[in-house]
């Protein structure tokens, strides 16, 4: 994660000063001497650990934020263009069936906790927590996903 940063505040960067340099062009320009580039590599830290076995995320791919609904889902608000990220729909499964199809998806959860009928199923993957809210709306179920770092 924190190489991503890196690289976007190098880009980000190297964008300003080109356009610094793009807005600041007079004519006395030439007369003056020409600097040679500033070249800023980007600092990447890594955890080296080789007893710990890296587990890769089931929702996130390449950056792309993934968060699995079961197939009828009537999604009524999805915000996943970044973590924390939350979808929440409908759908005319059991409250079983969506503990299943979340039991494939992210595996065992790590807790369950049942308040005022809702019941919230806590699961983590690698760097990532997820949590599933399952709460009965007249006929049908709500489902809430909240997917955030653990960072």
């Amino acid at each position: 994660m924190k190489a991503k940063q890196a690289v976007k505040h190098f880009t980000l960067v190297s964008m300003m000063a080109v356009g610094i340099t793009a807005c600041s062009s007079t004519q006395d320009i030439e007369e003056q001497p020409t600097q040679a580039p500033v070249i800023v590599e980007p600092v990447i830290e890594e955890k080296i650990n080789e007893e710990q076995e890296e587990v890769i995320s089931s929702v996130i791919n390449n950056g792309v934020i993934d968060i699995p609904v079961l197939e009828d889902a009537q999604i009524f608000a999805e915000f996943s263009d970044s973590l924390p990220a939350v979808i929440n729909y409908f759908t005319s499964s059991s409250e079983a069936q969506v503990i299943e199809f979340y039991q494939q998806a992210f595996g065992l959860a790590q807790s369950q906790e049942r308040k005022r009928d809702r019941l919230t199923l806590k699961y983590q993957q690698g760097e990532e927590k997820m949590r599933v809210v399952i709460s009965q709306q007249n006929n049908k179920r709500q489902v809430d996903v909240i997917i955030e770092s653990d960072m």
